[in-house]
């Protein structure tokens, strides 16, 4: 893809962000810019497109919800104005999330906050309970050995792993509360036993006890069920986390 056909593509994604384009040009101009840009992105920004399309309408109590707007776009009568397609898409995301939830879908970048006061807000128990049981399944496995360290009295003076970035962090990443904890600590995907215990006690201000054992390979946890588009968009936040941090360090 040429430099010019992806800032066309860009072009048209700005111009799809606003509910602006719907009030000016009406719903059917608005679904043609928008199918436009799906037929010339991959789902991960598409997916990404979808949430600035939400927030756009005014609908931002959505943004980050694991859900392809495309068919929901399609569904809408072409003479619907910004209120309608408000209303149906309120409705339609409101059934899909609780669907969703049934099946252990993932909550990871949806802001409670955002929707209070909204329809949206039935959605918040059932998330708040889905975040708490992600963490309680959850074991973060150290992969390595641990070493015990001593002083020149050989006093006992703590304990470090070998190699010691051997906390591996990628299961937590998909989890709600863990992506917020190690987004804001700047973790990447592996961390060390100083690292681990930042997390720690982190959750534990917050109420939460994580689990970590000493482990031969990577375990096997539960993970909530996302799209590879929302899994590739945190992976990719994950280890724009990690270089920013070895940058930091250096």
């Amino acid at each position: 893809m040429t430099e010019a056909s992806i800032k066309e593509i860009f072009d048209r994604i700005s111009k799809i962000k606003s509910a602006g384009v719907i009030e000016r040009y009406g719903f059917t101009e608005f679904l043609a810019f928008a199918k436009e840009v799906r037929d010339s992105v991959s789902d991960e920004l598409w997916l990404e497109v979808g949430w600035d399309i939400l927030e756009g309408m005014g609908l931002e109590e959505f943004y980050g919800c694991d859900y392809d707007i495309s068919t929901a776009l399609e569904n809408i009568p072409e003479n619907s104005d910004l209120v309608d397609i408000q209303s149906f898409l309120r409705h339609t995301l409101v059934e899909t999330l609780l669907e969703q939830f049934d099946a252990g879908g993932t909550t990871v970048l949806l802001d409670i906050g955002k929707m209070l006061e909204t329809p949206a807000a039935m959605l918040i128990p059932r998330i708040v309970e889905l975040r708490k049981k992600e963490i309680e399944n959850l074991v973060v496995p150290i992969v390595g050995r641990k070493l015990v360290l001593y002083d020149v009295y050989m006093n006992e003076i703590g304990m470090t792993t070998e190699p010691q970035d051997s906390v591996h962090l990628d299961d937590l990443w998909m989890t709600a509360y863990g992506f917020q904890v190690c987004l804001s600590l700047e973790m990447g995907l592996r961390t060390t036993l100083d690292g681990l215990r930042k997390i720690e006690v982190v959750m534990e201000k917050i109420g939460l006890h994580l689990s970590a054992k000493m482990a031969n390979e990577p375990i096997s946890n539960p993970k909530p069920q996302m799209s590879r588009a929302m899994y590739s968009i945190l992976m990719k936040r994950a280890m724009g986390t990690r270089k920013k941090s070895v940058k930091n360090m250096s």
